[in-house]
């Protein structure tokens, strides 16, 4: 009988320590805000087709973040209810101007944890060139939450896919600003 309460025990610390870190899959989310006008409004939209792949036996965030890969599809890009002319002007005039038919591909190299912030070394490939974007993170109320800001003159075509961009929106004012600020959230599973 005691072998069997110790084995008993021992399996449920083993399980208790075994514990994989992961992310609720239907609260991801990729959020981005562009800016246009002199004034830089911005305007916010965000990918509906996204396709992760995190490690499937990480103990920890780092170890679930290190590595994961995300395939986005531009024209998933959604700009809000009601938004139907943004959404087509950043679908059917930025993009296939940008990317011709391509996806944005992102992969997390590199994690610097702390506590409940860190940063992520992001490489953003579109185009077939990389960048690498810092994207700065907070976990609060289990729910994570990483910012960057990418530079869209850091590739070929932005110059021209923004200038369609303006000419095919008149609220721009004749100004697309090159810069994107990113956000990648999610909830905590527990």
């Amino acid at each position: 009988m005691k072998k069997i309460l110790l084995s008993a025990a021992v399996s449920l610390l083993l399980a208790s320590n075994l514990s994989a870190f992961s992310f609720k899959q239907d609260s991801l989310k990729v959020d981005f805000e562009g800016y246009k006008t002199k004034d830089m409004v911005g305007v916010s939209g965000e990918f509906k087709d996204v396709k992760y792949h995190f490690s499937k036996k990480a103990k920890d965030l780092v170890g679930y973040l290190k590595g994961a890969k995300a395939v986005i599809k531009p024209s998933s890009a959604f700009m809000g209810e009601g938004n139907d002319v943004i959404t087509h002007n950043i679908t059917k005039v930025f993009f296939p101007k940008f990317l011709d038919k391509s996806d944005i591909k992102v992969m997390f190299e590199d994690i610097v944890a702390g506590n409940n912030k860190g940063l992520i070394s992001a490489k953003i490939t579109m185009n077939k060139k990389s960048i690498i974007i810092p994207l700065s993170y907070t976990i609060d109320n289990d729910k994570f939450v990483a910012k960057g800001q990418l530079d869209l003159h850091a590739f070929k075509n932005s110059s021209e896919a923004l200038k369609a961009l303006s000419d095919a929106a008149p609220g721009h004012g004749g100004i697309s600003w090159p810069l994107v600020d990113l956000t990648f959230s999610a909830d905590i599973v527990k």
